[in-house]
């Protein structure tokens, strides 16, 4: 059991660092990846809500785990970690809109990025992709005050999802690995 949790940290830290290294990946290339038809996974408490939040975009959008964060991680002035100026677009103003959300969570920000969240997944891959986050009140008494914390990053997490797979049509492959000095 103890394994299993430490190959589970290694796996999820190498994730992490991977979806921060600013790299987008083609639309055009993605399409040519197998996409993930699940029907619902619930994940009752994972170790990073990056991760997380890379499942709910898989969802909504059809694309692959690795390819959503490709995709959006350093995607115009916004998606990624951080950002100025104004969005580049319709993604972009996705991403703004999922910063300001983390800004204004009741979350201190060592945990914005890394609060395990609970939540369920349904009819992923398809138009009728659904999104449930748990409610604080459902949360178990060990996460205490956090536990506002973890519904409202799994909201604006949900929101940000959803907003890609409204905008995935206006993505433009030009924005990937944006310099933040043209911002």
């Amino acid at each position: 059991m103890m394994m299993a949790k430490l190959r589970l940290a290694v796996f999820v830290s190498a994730l992490v660092l991977y979806l921060n290294s600013s790299t987008c990946f083609s639309p055009v290339e993605a399409a040519g990846v197998p996409v993930n038809k699940r029907t619902t996974r619930q994940n009752e408490v994972s170790a990073s809500s990056i991760y997380q939040l890379g499942d709910m975009t898989s969802c909504t959008t059809g694309l692959s785990l690795v390819n959503s964060g490709l995709d959006y991680n350093g995607y115009g002035c916004y998606c990624g970690y951080g950002g100025t100026g104004s969005p580049l677009d319709e993604t972009d103003t996705c991403c703004y809109a999922h910063d300001k959300c983390y800004e204004q969570s009741p979350c201190p920000d060592s945990l914005k990025y890394s609060i395990p969240y609970k939540k369920k997944l349904s009819s992923c891959g398809t138009d009728d992709a659904t999104i449930t986050c748990k409610r604080a009140s459902d949360y178990p008494w060990y996460y205490g005050s956090t536990k506002y914390c973890a519904e409202a990053i799994c909201n604006c997490d949900k929101a940000l999802a959803f907003c890609f797979k409204e905008t995935r049509p206006s993505y433009n492959e030009d924005y990937c690995d944006w310099s933040n000095s043209k911002c």
